[in-house]
């Protein structure tokens, strides 16, 4: 690898670790309202932004699955084009049909899922990319499941 290729690895890593990280922000505010804003109406709108975006989070993640399908051609090209689509699916009928606890708590599941798939249908992502995922994805899970908590009972 050349001075030239190693700089714009290392700044492809770095767009990497700050958008991966940013994209958190959403998952923390909203839980951090659901778990200590007092006001209602403040709480009604967090727990539905953050199931929002949780359901766009896990179709994005799905859809790396038909992007890296369109480049390669190998025993699991089928298996993931039809992966690629099962997390957009799951959201929405966590979305449709799911009370709120029960949606979150079955969005910490999507995440977990979606993370396992990714080990198992993408081997050829790098170490830095998986480190990165299963640490965005552990406070993912983890904030999910604390919304799960702070709704639970909610209508």
């Amino acid at each position: 690898m050349t001075a030239t290729t190693a700089g714009q690895a290392e700044h492809c890593y770095a767009e990497r670790r700050w958008l991966g990280y940013a994209g958190l922000m959403p998952f923390i505010a909203c839980t951090a309202a659901l778990m200590f804003a007092s006001n209602p109406a403040w709480r009604a709108v967090a727990s539905d932004t953050l199931l929002n975006y949780a359901a766009v989070i896990a179709s994005f993640l799905g859809a790396v699955h038909w992007g890296f399908a369109a480049r390669t051609n190998d025993d699991f090209t089928v298996a993931r084009l039809r992966w690629g689509v099962m997390p957009a699916l799951i959201a929405w009928v966590l979305l449709a049909v799911a009370p709120v606890s029960l949606a979150f708590a079955g969005f910490a599941v999507l995440f977990g899922l979606i993370l396992s798939a990714d080990r198992y249908f993408l081997p050829v992502l790098d170490d830095a990319y998986r480190r990165l995922r299963l640490q965005l994805s552990s406070v993912v899970i983890t904030t999910l499941a604390a919304a799960a908590v702070a709704t639970h009972g909610a209508s």
